[in-house]
């Protein structure tokens, strides 16, 4: 028995049997995209004098012409003689069939013909200037982290900023920077004053830049009683160069002295955050 199938991804028919469905338990190849799919989905019965897409889709058209054509035939004499030519015209022979071509799954498949690209150095140029669009824009929004891995690139950088009007400056990454053990105690010279002290860690290779530290002070109830937000000017020694940021798996000191008059502290929060 032979069935017509078609290729759910690019509409190809082609014809199969009984044995070929058999032998592969329904999965085929379609000859035109290369698409593997399950053939018993997608079954018409057709027979067995169609051997490819072409006499089927020709099969098609001459029902429709034969279902369409409107036959009149004159009163007869059921006693005359019947001539038999005139009904000859109408009486349809099946098309001639060809051989079944092998390949691939031994699926006999229709390839559609592709279209002819007009203009392939047009196109081309066109796939050129996206392409280079594209790695422009990349290398824009990534101009930062580029300059700060691959320092050798950073002068090309900025020089490429200048008619952009951007900048280059420090990654700004706070989930490469942990926060070391941190302690607050008295101060002994100053009353109302508490040395607060901690440090940063970069865990990159490459240098970051410093955060603010909004340093929260509780009671014992845990209740905020002073918060302050501390740019790294603040928290850092006075000979600290902050335009260079915290160096690659550098370590960097805190040590911030805070005036809390009267307030009763016995807990602290720290959150790292850039402006």
């Amino acid at each position: 028995m032979n069935y017509i199938t078609s290729c759910p991804k690019c509409d190809t028919q082609f014809v199969i049997n009984d044995s070929l469905i058999k032998a592969y338990r329904g999965k085929v190849q379609c000859g035109n995209c290369e698409h593997v799919f399950n053939a018993k989905t997608r079954l018409t019965e057709i027979s067995d004098d169609i051997t490819t897409a072409e006499e089927y889709q020709a099969s098609l058209e001459k029902e429709a012409e034969v279902t369409e054509e409107i036959i009149i035939v004159p009163p007869v004499d059921i006693n005359a003689e019947v001539d038999n030519s005139a009904i000859d015209q109408y009486i349809n022979t099946a098309p001639e069939t060809k051989p079944v071509d092998d390949f691939n799954d031994h699926v006999t498949s229709v390839k559609k013909e592709k279209p002819a690209v007009k203009h392939p150095f047009l196109l081309g140029l066109l796939l050129l200037l996206f392409a280079t669009g594209a790695a422009l824009q990349t290398i824009y929004h990534m101009r930062v982290r580029i300059a700060a891995e691959y320092p050798q690139f950073k002068p090309l950088l900025v020089k490429a900023c200048v008619p952009l009007k951007c900048s280059i400056g420090l990654p700004k990454e706070l989930d490469s920077i942990t926060i070391g053990d941190s302690d607050m105690q008295e101060n002994d010279s100053y009353q109302s004053v508490i040395n607060f002290t901690s440090s940063l860690t970069n865990t990159n290779t490459y240098p970051v830049a410093y955060p603010n530290i909004i340093l929260t002070l509780t009671n014992e109830d845990d209740r905020v009683v002073i918060q302050k937000r501390v740019q790294p000017s603040d928290y850092l020694p006075a000979n600290t160069n902050i335009a260079e940021g915290i160096p690659g798996r550098g370590v960097s000191s805190i040590k911030l002295p805070l005036f809390v008059d009267d307030a009763v502290v016995a807990g602290y929060r720290i959150l790292l955050t850039y402006p």
